[in-house]
């Protein structure tokens, strides 16, 4: 019997950074604050913001998975999922209906 590597495996290896991660979350969180009309032109952005956040959590979430990294998976998950609902809350509690 021989030891082999977790790379041969197919296990990720453990205690690598998921600098990925944190930057598509950090992105996810730019992009959901460009949301608001904070000049008041009332300009629109296009439809894809509202999912842009969402599918950057999860990609920075699967890259984490795949990292070894489930913390952050999770972390970037759940961040991608509630950003533009939380913001959608805020808004509405802030301005009023």
């Amino acid at each position: 019997m021989t030891a082999s590597s977790p790379q041969e495996n197919g296990v990720p290896p453990r205690g690598r950074k998921p600098v990925v991660t944190w930057t598509l979350m950090l992105l996810a969180v730019a992009i959901t604050l460009l949301l608001p009309d904070w000049s008041g032109t009332g300009a629109l952005l296009p439809a894809w913001f509202m999912a842009a956040p969402m599918i950057l959590g999860l990609v920075g979430a699967w890259l984490a998975w795949r990292a070894g990294s489930m913390g952050w998976a999770i972390a970037s998950g759940l961040l991608g999922l509630v950003l533009v609902p939380g913001l959608l809350q805020t808004v509405t509690l802030v301005s009023g209906p």
